[in-house]
């Protein structure tokens, strides 16, 4: 029998947890997938089972009526909605067209382009790096956030959006403490010093925050209990999904599982639904706009764990996710959404699709990133600035060119 290498990981873990002289919190998803990545690769197996390499859907996921676009007087950009699909390439894009039967709201963007995604060293970026490169405009070495190797640290672009009086906020199916939304919020050099980012989110520049990783703020070895101390700062908190249906802001801090949320099957689409929906809702009252950050962040797992069913169920969610902030923009005219990727997961191959059936079956080359480049979807005011082939640090300079920011 083969035992994959995340199988021993996790038993390892049940091993420690076992052993412990008290219950330690569970070990979360981003260090689960940072140990799984730093793992040889995996020999093929001699049998995979079906739902790995084959996703194939009884019916239509969802439908995508057509868009109509903003027609009104062209305005200057209030609010910018950026969109990452962690571990999303141009196949995960195609697996989701072919799954969702040859329709997705990705289609609908006005504007595409190519981003290049190597770190500071020209080598495959982690999320950390590929993050810091979007929000900062600054490449730097794998599991840094806004920092780099020198030790410079980089303005985020949610201290721009703050400083220009918009409202912040973050919406990610991962840990608030992973290192996408951290590389957005705070300087650290190790993305893995979770309860050490954990802490500086009191200082950081984000309003609104819907995540997991509970277990982080409350869970601590230093005994604090980080939630009362956003409570002092005025933010409501959230522990549950209805304390988060009930958060009126304009301050607030939704974290609805210890770790990692779970997959979007057991989870089900209505967690990042509700995020955004509240996202929108809370920072949508700001008169002078907001920067909103939404990531799809298991499309990285799905690839990492080499699981087809898994990485179209996390595509299809996010393109839900698109559709939503797409909607909004073509209703007031005043807002620029982007859609993009930190880096590609798994050499993801399609090597049989069927839109009619909603099939696919694919390969993967590695359980690690890769080199290849990403999308870049563009939606609303601005967006014809996102077309071309560019490096991911550019995405900072053109959003600043679109706002008219120096």
């Amino acid at each position: 029998m083969t035992i994959r290498p995340y199988a021993l990981l996790l038993s390892g873990f049940s091993l420690q947890l076992a052993h412990a002289q008290t219950p330690a919190p569970a070990p979360s998803r981003s260090v689960i997938i940072e140990a799984l990545k730093h793992q040889p690769t995996p020999p093929p197996a001699t049998e995979v089972p079906l739902y790995k390499t084959q996703y194939e859907a009884p019916q239509a996921a969802y439908t995508v009526p057509p868009l109509a676009p903003y027609k009104g007087p062209r305005k200057p950009i209030k609010n910018v909605i950026f969109m990452i699909g962690d571990g999303m390439g141009p196949a995960q894009v195609m697996g989701g067209l072919l799954a969702n039967h040859g329709q997705l709201f990705m289609q609908q963007a006005q504007a595409t382009g190519l981003s290049l995604t190597q770190n500071q060293y020209g080598k495959i970026t982690d999320s950390a790096a590929g993050a810091t490169a979007m929000a900062t405009g600054h490449k730097t070495y794998n599991a840094a956030l806004a920092i780099d190797s020198a030790g410079h640290e980089f303005r985020s672009i949610m201290h721009d959006a703050r400083a220009h009086g918009k409202a912040t906020g973050m919406v990610v199916g991962c840990e608030l403490t992973d290192a996408t939304p951290a590389a957005f919020a705070i300087v650290h050099p190790d993305r893995n010093d979770h309860e050490a980012i954990a802490a500086k989110y009191l200082s950081a520049p984000i309003d609104f925050m819907y995540a997991g990783g509970l277990q982080y703020f409350t869970q601590r070895k230093d005994q604090q209990n980080l939630l009362t101390a956003w409570q002092r700062q005025g933010y409501q908190v959230a522990t549950t999904p209805a304390e988060a249906a009930a958060l009126t802001g304009p301050k607030a801090v939704a974290l609805l599982a210890p770790g990692g949320p779970k997959p979007v099957a057991e989870r089900t689409a209505a967690y990042m639904r509700q995020g955004v929906d509240k996202a929108l809702e809370i920072l949508g009252r700001n008169k002078d706009g907001f920067f909103l950050m939404i990531e799809g962040s298991q499309i990285d797992d799905a690839g990492h764990f080499n699981n087809t069913t898994y990485n179209v169920q996390e595509v299809l969610d996010f393109d839900q996710q698109v559709g939503r902030a797409f909607a909004f923009a073509a209703a007031n005219g005043e807002t620029l959404v982007i859609v993009t990727a930190d880096h590609e997961t798994g050499g993801y191959s399609l090597v049989e699709g069927d839109s009619q059936a909603g099939k696919v079956v694919a390969n993967f080359a590695s359980n690690k990133h890769t080199a290849v480049m990403v999308p870049v979807f563009a939606y609303g005011p601005g967006s014809e600035l996102f077309t071309g082939m560019y490096q991911n640090t550019d995405l900072y300079f053109r959003l600043k060119k679109a706002l008219g920011w120096k």
